[in-house]
C-alpha cells in the first residue's frame, strides 16, 4: 500500500452541518463517539475540530458542555476548552453556528488520529488551523480560566472578556511548511530539511541541538513509532528512558526497537510546534493507515 488514504478510506464522513445553537440542546446529535467541526454559518473554513467519546462521553454530551457560550458571561475553559473562543467569536461576528459530526467506530487513540488528520486537512485546503484550535482566541479578548477546585483556593479563576492586550493566545498561527507526505522517512518529509537518522542513545542525543523543534522516531522496520514536539534533549533523552519502563508507550518503544530520530529546529513559540506536529502525525496516519505506534499513550 503506498501513498496517502482518502478521508473515506479511513473513515472520516462528515454529514451535513446542524444549527449549533440546537445541538447544544440534544436536537440532532447522534449519542455516539466521533469527530465534530463548528463554524461561523456562511465562512469559509471551520473555527474549531474536536473528538469526543471516551467514557461515558458522546457527541450529544459534548454538545451540551458548549451552552455556557450563548450566556452573558464568558465561560470557563472547562468543561469545553474552545468555550470561551467561541463565545467570543459569537460577541464580535453577530452569526450563528453551525456544527457537523462524523461518527468514528474506534477507540480514542483512533479518534485523535482522526482529528489530526482532519486538522492537518484543513490546515493544507485553507492555509490556517481552525480558528479555536490550538488555544488560540480572537483579538480583543481574554481566555477565561480553568474552573476547579485548585483555581478557586488559590483564587485564580477568572472570567475572560474584551481585553485590548495582546497574549500569547492572540500570536500568528503557522502555515504548513509543506504539503502532507506518505515518505514519513525522507529528508524533505513535509516540506521540513530533517536532520540525519541518529540512534537513540544518549551519546547521540547529547550532541544534538539544544533548542526547541519538531522531532520523529522510527523502528527497525524504518515506520514512524513516534511525532514530538519540545526541548529536543531533554524530549528525546526522555523517550530514551522510557523504553526501559513498563509504560505502554515504553512497551510500544520496545516492540519498534532500535530506534533512531531524525529532528529541526525552528524559532516557533509551542502552538505553531503544535500545528506543526499535528501535521506530521496526520501524515503518518495517512501513509500507514494507523496512527505511530507510541502516539497520544503517554
Amino acid at each position: 500500500m503506498s501513498g496517502l488514504a482518502s478521508d473515506e478510506e479511513i473513515g472520516i464522513v462528515w454529514r451535513d452541518p446542524v444549527p449549533l445553537a440546537e445541538a447544544v440542546r440534544g436536537i440532532s446529535v447522534p449519542a455516539v463517539s466521533g469527530l465534530y467541526r463548528i463554524r461561523r454559518i456562511g465562512m469559509d473554513g471551520w473555527d474549531y475540530i474536536g473528538q469526543t467519546g471516551s467514557g461515558r462521553m458522546n457527541l450529544r454530551r459534548r454538545m451540551a458542555m458548549l451552552r455556557g457560550i450563548y450566556l452573558d458571561e464568558m465561560p470557563y475553559r472547562d468543561p469545553h476548552t474552545a468555550g470561551p473562543a467561541l463565545f467570543a467569536l459569537l460577541q464580535t461576528g453577530g452569526t450563528a453556528f453551525e456544527v457537523s459530526f462524523c461518527p468514528v467506530v474506534g477507540d480514542t487513540l483512533w479518534r485523535k488520529a482522526l482529528e489530526a488528520v482532519s486538522i492537518a486537512r484543513h490546515r493544507q485546503r485553507y492555509g490556517r488551523s481552525p480558528t479555536a484550535n490550538f488555544g488560540r482566541m480572537p483579538l480583543g479578548y481574554r481566555m477565561s480560566s480553568g474552573n476547579n477546585a485548585r483555581l478557586v483556593a488559590n483564587r485564580k479563576r477568572f472570567r475572560g472578556g474584551p481585553y485590548q492586550q495582546p497574549t500569547d493566545a492572540h500570536l500568528p498561527g503557522q502555515p504548513p511548511i509543506g504539503p502532507l507526505d506518505a515518505e514519513t522517512t525522507g529528508a524533505r518529509w513535509c516540506g521540513h530539511a530533517w536532520s540525519a537518522w541518529l540512534p537513540l542513545v544518549p551519546d547521540a542525543i547529547g550532541a544534538s541541538p539544544a533548542g526547541d523543534g519538531l522531532y520523529r522516531i522510527d523502528g527497525r522496520e524504518e515506520i514512524i513509532v513516534y511525532v514530538g514536539e519540545g526541548r529536543l534533549r531533554t524530549r528525546l533523552a526522555t523517550h530514551a528512558t522510557k523504553v526501559t519502563t513498563s509504560s505502554p508507550q515504553g512497551e510500544a518503544f520496545r516492540r519498534a526497537a532500535p530506534l533512531r530520530y531524525s529532528l529541526i529546529t525552528g524559532p516557533w513559540p509551542r502552538h505553531q510546534r503544535l500545528e506543526l506536529e499535528t501535521d506530521l502525525i496526520a501524515a503518518c496516519v495517512l501513509a500507514n493507515r494507523r496512527p505511530p505506534a507510541a502516539q497520544f499513550i503517554g
